[in-house]
Parts: C-alpha cells; sequence; structure tokens
C-alpha cells in the first residue's frame, strides 16, 4: 500500500540531504579557500619583510633576522624558511631553519606554489626577483644593481589542521543535522497529516444507516476543505438515491401487494372449491397477471432509460404526423368523455428515436383523456424555431394543487387513486420523462392560476439550426 507519509517523508529527507550536502560542501570550500588565501597573505608578507631585509655590503647578502617577529625561520623554532640566489643561481643566504638544505624553486614569481619542505612536510613557497639596498654608499656609474631570488617557504601543518578541524566540524553539524531531521520529519508529517486520519476515521463511521452525516468544514485546512466538500455533495447525492431506492421498494411493495393477494385469493378458491370454480375466474387471473407484467415492463423500461439503454438509432421523423397519429388509440375515450381537442399541429421533421417519441405523446394523451373534466378541452400545440421544437398538451385539472405539480413525475404517485380503476400504476409520467431525457429532451409541467395542467416537450431542432 502506498503512504503518502512515507513518500513525503522519504522525498523531504533526500531533498534535505541534499541541499545539507550542497551547503555544506559549498562552506567547506569557501572556507578552504579563505584560509588559503590568508596564508598566502602572510606569506607574501613575509616574502616583502626578507626582501626589505636584505643588504648588500660590497657584494657580501645580509639578512637580518634577529628581531623577535622572524623566531619562525630560526633553527630552533623552525616553520618558516627562506633561500636567496643570486642571478647566477649560487645560494648567497638562506634560514637558520633550512639547516644547510636548499628549498625548491617555483616556477614563476608572484603565486605560491605548494612544495615539499626539507623536513618532509608539505608547505607552500612564493618566489620573488628583487634588488637589495646598498650598505656602501651610491653605484658607480652604470654600475647595475644585482638582482636576487628569494623564495619564502611556510610549513603547511596547521593549515592542513585547521582544513581537518574545518571538515570534521562540518561533517559533525551535518550529522547532527541529518539525525534532527530524521527524527523530526515524521513528526512533524504526521502532525501535519493528522486531520487525512481524521477524515478517514469518520468517513469509515458512515455507512447506509448514517447517510445524513456531513464532514465539518469550520477550522478545515484550506487544502482540503474542497475534498470535504466534494465528500459532503456526494453523501447528499447518495442520501437522495438511497431514499429514492426505499421509497420505490416501498411503492412497488405497496403496488404488487393488491395483485399478489388477489391471485392468492383466486388460487385459494379455487383449490378449496374446485367444483365451484367460476367461468371468469380464468380471465381474472390473467387480468391480475397482466397488470403485474405491465408494472414490471415498465420498470424495467425506467432502469434502462437511466442507463441510456432505451434510445434507439434516431431518424427523421415527422412528430406532426405522429402526435395526430399517436391520439388515435385515445380517440374513442376522448369522445367517450365528450372532450374536445384543440389542434395547433403543423408538419415537422427532426430526428428522433420514433418508439421513445410515440411513447412520450401517448403517456401525455394518455392523462388527458383520463384526468380532464368530462366535457372539457384539450389543447394539443406545436411549436418550433431555429433551434427547437416543442410540444405542449394541456387539460383542465381539477383537485390538483401547485404542490401536486412537483410529484406528477414520481413513481408510483397517483392524486385519486380511486380514480384509475386499477388501469393506472403511477409509471407513465416517470418513463415519459426518462424517454424524453435519454434522447436529450426535457419534459416538464406546469399548472396556471387557473388549474390549467400543461406538459411541456422540448426538444433540440437541428434540421432548422441548419
Amino acid at each position: 500500500m502506498i503512504s503518502i507519509r512515507r513518500q513525503l517523508t522519504r522525498e523531504m529527507l533526500v531533498a534535505f540531504f541534499v541541499l545539507l550536502s550542497g551547503a555544506l560542501v559549498a562552506v567547506y570550500f569557501a572556507a578552504r579557500d579563505e584560509l588559503i588565501e590568508q596564508f598566502d597573505d602572510s606569506l607574501r608578507a613575509k616574502v616583502l619583510a626578507i626582501s626589505s631585509l636584505t643588504s648588500n655590503e660590497g657584494g657580501r647578502f645580509q639578512v637580518d633576522v634577529r628581531d623577535r617577529f622572524f623566531r619562525s625561520f630560526h633553527k630552533d623554532n623552525p616553520e618558516d624558511y627562506f633561500e636567496i640566489w643570486s642571478a647566477t643561481g649560487e645560494a648567497v643566504a638562506r634560514s637558520d631553519s633550512l639547516g644547510g638544505a636548499d628549498l625548491p624553486q617555483p616556477d614563476r614569481p608572484g603565486r605560491p606554489r605548494r612544495v615539499r619542505l626539507p623536513n618532509g612536510h608539505t608547505g607552500r613557497a612564493l618566489l620573488l626577483k628583487f634588488s637589495p639596498a646598498q650598505e656602501s654608499g651610491e653605484h658607480g656609474e652604470g654600475e647595475t644593481k644585482p638582482v636576487l631570488q628569494l623564495v619564502v617557504a611556510s610549513d603547511g601543518e596547521s593549515l592542513a589542521e585547521a582544513l581537518t578541524e574545518l571538515l570534521s566540524i562540518g561533517a559533525a553539524s551535518g550529522v547532527l543535522l541529518a539525525g534532527t531531521m530524521l527524527w523530526l520529519i515524521p513528526r512533524v508529517l504526521k502532525r501535519g497529516l493528522q486531520p487525512l486520519a481524521l477524515l478517514g476515521e469518520q468517513a469509515a463511521g458512515i455507512d447506509a444507516d448514517t447517510l445524513t452525516t456531513r464532514f465539518p468544514t469550520v477550522g478545515l485546512a484550506a487544502e482540503l476543505q474542497p475534498i470535504v466538500s466534494r465528500l459532503n455533495e456526494l453523501l447528499a447525492r447518495l442520501e437522495i438515491s438511497f431514499e429514492r431506492e426505499r421509497r420505490f421498494s416501498a411503492d412497488l411493495a405497496h403496488e404488487l401487494r393488491t395483485p399478489l393477494a388477489e391471485l392468492r385469493s383466486l388460487a385459494e378458491c379455487a383449490i378449496k372449491w374446485p367444483e365451484s370454480r367460476e367461468a371468469g375466474a380464468d380471465q381474472e387471473v390473467l387480468a391480475v397477471a397482466m397488470q403485474m407484467q405491465t408494472i414490471v415492463t415498465n420498470l424495467l423500461m425506467l432502469a434502462r432509460s437511466e442507463h441510456r439503454q432505451a434510445v434507439g438509432p434516431l431518424v427523421p421523423v415527422d412528430i406532426g404526423l405522429l402526435v395526430e397519429d399517436a391520439w388515435q388509440s385515445y380517440r374513442t375515450l376522448a369522445e367517450e368523455r365528450g372532450l374536445k381537442v384543440r389542434w395547433e399541429v403543423a408538419s415537422v421533421i427532426i430526428p428522433a428515436d420514433a418508439g421513445l417519441l410515440r411513447s412520450i405523446v401517448g403517456n401525455l394523451f394518455e392523462n388527458a383523456a383520463d384526468y380532464a373534466p368530462s366535457g372539457s378541452e384539450v389543447r394539443v400545440r406545436l411549436e418550433h424555431n431555429a433551434t427547437e421544437v416543442v410540444l405542449r398538451v394541456a387539460n383542465h385539472a381539477e383537485g390538483l394543487d401547485p404542490a401536486d405539480v412537483a410529484k406528477l413525475f414520481d413513481r408510483f404517485w397517483r392524486k385519486e387513486e380511486a380514480r384509475t380503476g386499477g388501469r393506472h400504476f403511477g409509471l407513465g409520467l416517470p418513463l415519459a420523462r426518462m424517454f424524453a431525457q435519454a434522447m436529450g429532451w426535457t419534459l416538464t409541467a406546469a399548472l396556471d392560476g387557473q388549474n390549467q395542467l400543461e406538459f411541456t416537450l422540448v426538444g433540440p431542432n437541428p434540421a432548422k439550426a441548419n
């Protein structure tokens, strides 16, 4: 299992070690260069001091290093060395610390070089060419000053010790910081990710019976607020879905209870009194079975529509002709109830699933033919513009109030169950809306102040749009 905390810990430690190593290396080399530069500056000062103390007494060159500041050149405290050569390469003076040995000569003056000293240590040496001061008067006319080569070297053991100490301090500091971060980072991340752990614990306690639970957002970290908001929205949708499924199951049980009771009663009577079996009993059994089959068929169609499986290929359909043809199935019932139909329908060709569209229109007509008051008017109007086509079916609705309009598309809802005569199960309008949504259409209902109920079916009209 991938752990965000472990991954963050690993990445932060790696990043810290890389940065720490780079910083320590940079600090070490910067300090090393500074120490070497200071060492070389001291060497240059000694070269200038030795050259200024060198005198020429009639061809004899003397260096006065008796001052206490030059004790490091003495043989009892050999830390610094110097040697002077004439232009012919003859050694004319050397420090007591050399003890008769010679210093190596750097290849060029002005830049200190690393050399091996007579005592076997490593040091740094600097070459200077100069003319010593005359102690016996002025030079004769045309006489040139002698040019000598001075090499001053210093033992590098102190420098090496300082660099070693610097390296040790840097390494110790790095180890200490690394150990501190190894201890600190996991604990900081654990504390920082604690809200996620709490969120996980809260989510683990939510089940189908506690979908009303919502995650608190007060005092929550800004990074978690979008996640918690989406989780709360998801819980709200789940709550609605579960509630709808519970209501659906209860409604389905209620709807099937009556026909099942009838079937059971008929079967028990047939078993108990087979000799008195009525001729119409089989017809009753068949009617009840067909009623149950209709309910199950409509439910299956609703389920298919919810998953967009009910839509067939879209073909050119004359919606005006389809509307007039769909009304023929309800013409007889409408005439028996004295309903008057006002048509405002024209021929419009649109791409649609003819079977689904006929089912939608048929459900609207069936609702109007069954529930419109006897002798009232049913208005069917077809409108179209550049982008959409609109079918309106309106009729007077007695006993219907605005609060009922929102329930018209609920499964198994009926305003007056007794008036349906067992023919309506409250699935027609929900099925019509699902078919409309499956085709990308919309089906709505509205009730005006005169109790005129109007269903509005709106679909795209790409033929006009093109």
